[in-house]
């Protein structure tokens, strides 16, 4: 059995975790979508992401997006 999402950084301070992609409001702080990180452990019962035809990248700003389509706010990505 494995878990996905779960990392080990020996060079953090907290080298054991969840990592997490998400996109917040830079003025207001509010969180608009929280994705947790699966990697290759991901289970294959659950499927592909959402627009995974897109690539990785791509895909995964679409999916964290997805919430703030069409109000006009803009993105900037930041890895």
């Amino acid at each position: 059995y494995t878990t996905p999402g779960w990392i080990f950084c020996p060079h953090k301070p907290h080298p054991f975790g969840n990592e997490y992609h998400t996109i917040c409001d830079g003025q207001s702080g509010i969180i608009h979508a929280v994705e947790i990180v699966k990697g290759k452990d991901r289970p294959r019962e659950i499927g592909k992401p959402g627009f995974h035809a897109e690539g990785r990248t791509s895909s995964l700003l679409l999916r964290l997006t997805r919430n703030i389509f069409g109000t006009g706010k803009l993105v900037i990505l930041d890895s």
